[in-house]
């Protein structure tokens, strides 16, 4: 599923809702790894999205496509995630603030035969996945605050991916690395030098006319840490 060591995941949330489905289609055909899809229950964050009914639809037109679910819901419980690992879901994940036993609740996401992840604000300290390591798959770096798409990423976010990196390391661990906020062609590569794997992209993708484009663009962005 994750052979390629950087891959761009296409935020639908900067998607056009009103052809949803013709638009996750192009932009697979245009080359998108990954669909992100957040989950937002107007509680956790001020904004309201996707059931996972539109997942399940979703993944009945596109089956081999990957879906990345970030729950930005409160509480997390075990029938939200059963109903997202149901409808399609290939990786989900949730906050630590929205769950009392998150070692539980990253169990019973991995039992599901779902990859696992803990989705850090920039307010939240990573020191917790210290205690986590064997549970997680991955890990997801908010680099603005969650909650509505076009944001600017905030630049302390980018020592809290290494710090991530660094700790992941010691520990002999080599989970992945997500991050999600702002992210486009002028900061990706910053993005990839603080250790990240996977890049949200929304307004940078999705925003685009041309997807094709918009991807070789990001790609663009990539190569000057490609090749340093």
């Amino acid at each position: 599923m994750f052979e390629k060591r950087f891959m761009f995941a296409g935020s639908i949330l900067s998607a056009n809702l009103l052809a949803l489905g013709d638009d996750v289609g192009n932009a697979l055909d245009a080359g998108i790894d990954i669909i992100h899809f957040d989950v937002m229950d107007y509680h956790f964050v001020p904004n309201l999205t996707f059931g996972p009914m539109f997942l399940k639809a979703l993944k009945a037109q596109y089956p081999e496509a990957i879906f990345d679910v970030h729950l930005m819901v409160n509480p997390v419980t075990e029938e939200i995630i059963n109903a997202y690992a149901e409808a399609g879901a290939s990786m989900i994940s949730f906050h630590p603030e929205s769950c009392i036993h998150i070692e539980r609740m990253l169990s019973f996401i991995q039992s599901k035969g779902v990859k696992a992840g803990l989705v850090l604000n920039p307010g939240t300290a990573p020191q917790l996945l210290r205690y986590l390591w064997d549970k997680l798959d991955f890990v997801l770096v908010m680099t603005v605050n969650p909650g509505f798409g076009g944001q600017k990423l905030i630049p302390a976010t980018l020592q809290k991916i290494a710090d991530i990196r660094r700790m992941a390391a010691e520990a002999n661990v080599k989970p992945l690395i997500e991050v999600d906020g702002g992210v486009d062609a002028n900061t990706v590569a910053s993005c990839a030098k603080a250790g990240a794997n996977i890049f949200v992209v929304g307004s940078a993708f999705f925003g685009k006319d041309d997807r094709k484009a918009a991807l070789e663009a990001l790609n663009q962005g990539l190569a000057s840490f490609r090749e340093a």
